[in-house]
Formats: C-alpha cells, structure tokens, sequence
C-alpha cells in the first residue's frame, strides 16, 4: 500500500512540476527564465527517481512487473515446450 501511495505522489509531484513550468513558459522575462529551468530540473530529477525506485522495487521483490502483463495460457505455454523439445 505504501508503495502505491509513494509512486502516486511522486507521479503528482512530476504533473506540478511540469504545469509549473508551463506557467513560467508563458509569463517570459528572464527571472521566470530561471524558474523554468529550476522547476524542469525538478522535473527531470523527480522522473528519474521515480524510475530508479520502480526499478528497485522490482529487483527486491517489493512488486512484480512482469507477472500479468501477457496473460501466458498454460496449454500454449505448453505446446510451445514440446515443439522446442523435439
């Protein structure tokens, strides 16, 4: 459940960051410049923290990424072993 929440509000934090940017873009000048280019940094560090923790979380069996994604049917998975075999 914890996960879940910190994955949410790292996820809420990247949007904010990216409309704050935005917000910045359009106002022009050179101070809000600067806070476009802060505020996009934040971007940028909050996305690849957000990868880096999913990618750990994975590696250490917190979550599972790769069960059901592709539903496997058993009696193709099956089949597919005996065509290898032989």
């Amino acid at each position: 459940m914890w996960v879940k929440v910190v994955v949410i509000i790292l996820m809420l934090a990247i949007l904010f960051s990216l409309f704050r940017g935005l917000f910045f873009l359009t106002k022009g000048g050179e101070e809000n410049s600067k806070q476009l280019l802060r505020s996009l940094m934040w971007r940028i560090g909050l996305s690849l923290a957000l990868f880096i923790i999913v990618i750990l979380l994975d590696y250490f069996g917190v979550i599972n990424m790769r069960e059901g994604v592709l539903p496997v049917d058993p009696a193709q998975e099956a089949v597919t072993d005996e065509r290898n075999n032989n």
